[in-house]
């Protein structure tokens, strides 16, 4: 009778233990999936889903932006304009406060120009703060209606021969590099069939002066803003632009040509880029010139051209 009562007493107990871990095991479960949740509240991943965001919208955020920087994100309603923005092409992070700006004040505005003009500058008037470029980096310096050189400025040139330029013999001049790559543009150019010459070059600060007066008192600022550079303001002076044509042509006519589309198709291949095409005037802030080589270098030249962009898009989004 004994032994009966202690092993009953034995299984109860080992009921009860059971029933005890069982129920310790509930509460610890618990404990650890309210742990759990509360550790997940503080995350940036659930605070933005708070807003509105999904997983992967999530992804392309953080893919970009790190600590205090999803802040805003956090604290602001979602809208679909950050996400366009970011997943830009060219899009600089630096730059998001200034898309926005531009796109509040322009609500017409697709992200992908916004991200265009802000990038050139363009959303502010030409001239509007304009800076000393860097010439430390020589082919790849920026000059533009943002961008300038000081008064002083002269590169080291050599003479291009009049076997490939007109104008007074000794008048065309270009940096090394340009007309290096000028000489091997040109051998191919023959090789296809043109005879291609250099009929402007490298001009100083005070040749450039005289032209864009010129324009200015025939027609006045705006006229003159259009076809010519300011002083200090025009590539031709650094020495790594050409204007290019053919014998029996002009700047205006060279455009009706063969070798102008030759030229559009195959310039990048030596380092050169069309600078001031018909479509990308807004930015350039120039009227086309059909004959403007600018000399870059063949990565540059290759990347502009195969995403037709300007140079100034490819200077903020790989230079500056």
């Amino acid at each position: 009778m004994k032994k009966l009562k202690l092993k009953k007493n034995a299984r109860n107990g080992i009921l009860i233990s059971i029933v005890v871990i069982i129920l310790l095991s509930g509460g610890l479960y618990s404990y650890f999936n309210i742990k759990k949740e509360k550790d997940y509240e503080k995350t940036d991943e659930y605070q933005l889903e708070q807003v509105g965001y999904n997983t992967e919208e999530i992804k392309i955020l953080k893919k970009v932006f790190v600590n205090k920087e999803l802040d805003f994100f956090k604290n602001n309603k979602k809208k679909q304009e950050y996400i366009d923005l970011i997943q830009e092409k060219h899009f600089i992070k630096d730059n998001f406060n200034t898309y926005l700006e531009y796109l509040q004040n322009n609500r017409n505005m697709t992200a992908s120009l916004a991200v265009e003009k802000v990038n050139t500058q363009t959303n502010k008037e030409f001239y509007t703060d304009p800076v000393a470029t860097d010439t430390s980096k020589e082919s790849l310096m920026l000059i533009n209606k943002y961008h300038y050189l000081t008064n002083d400025y002269t590169p080291e040139l050599v003479t291009i021969p009049p076997t490939y330029s007109f104008g007074e013999i000794g008048s065309q001049k270009a940096t090394q590099d340009t007309y290096d790559a000028f000489l091997n543009l040109w051998a191919a150019g023959k090789e296809a069939g043109f005879y291609l010459m250099v009929n402007s070059s490298y001009r100083s600060y005070q040749k450039q002066e005289e032209i864009y007066n010129k324009y200015r008192d025939i027609q006045g600022i705006e006229y003159a803003d259009e076809l010519a550079a300011r002083p200090g303001y025009s590539e031709h002076q650094s020495g790594y632009a050409l204007n290019i044509t053919m014998n029996g042509y002009t700047d205006t006519t060279f455009k009706d040509t063969d070798a102008y589309n030759w030229l559009v198709d195959n310039a990048y291949k030596y380092g050169f880029i069309l600078r001031y095409p018909s479509d990308k005037e807004e930015i350039t802030g120039f009227a086309f010139e059909s004959g403007h080589l600018r000399y870059v270098g063949i990565e540059a030249a290759t990347y502009i051209y195969e995403n037709h962009i300007t140079f100034d898009e490819y200077y903020a989004y790989f230079v500056k």
